[in-house]
């Protein structure tokens, strides 16, 4: 089991069974939302995150109407992401839980200041750590 997950369930008692599926949305929510070099550097920081990550190759969206279509894929994306962790069980709070160690665990790892660049890019995720 990743390193992230056994000290998820050690700190927060969530089943790993549950705990594991929540990384994996989390990780794959924020590497939607954030820059080529921060992926690099997470899935650097994070042992086997690729096997967490399904990340699709990104299209760029030009112009005022793709710039609007991104903004609202990004607040789509982050009602996506907490539906698939309520439907794996999760309450309210223990996706809170996810949100606060996988950002704490990418800030030990990655840095401080890379992890506020990354906390700020993703939409929601500042509202739940």
């Amino acid at each position: 089991m990743h390193v992230l997950v056994d000290r998820i369930t050690e700190r927060t008692g969530l089943d790993p069974a549950k705990a594991q599926p929540a990384v994996g949305i989390m990780l794959n929510f924020i590497a939607k939302n954030s820059s080529k070099e921060e992926v690099e550097a997470l899935l650097e920081a994070f042992p086997a995150a690729e096997g967490f990550l399904a990340i699709d190759e990104a299209t760029e969206n030009k112009g005022l109407l793709g710039g609007l279509a991104s903004k609202m894929n990004a607040s789509v994306g982050v009602l996506a992401a907490l539906n698939e962790m309520t439907s794996l069980g999760l309450s309210v709070e223990e996706i809170q839980q996810v949100a606060k160690e996988t950002v704490q665990y990418t800030r030990e790892k990655v840095g401080p200041e890379m992890t506020d660049e990354i906390v700020a890019r993703v939409p929601g995720l500042a509202e739940i750590t």
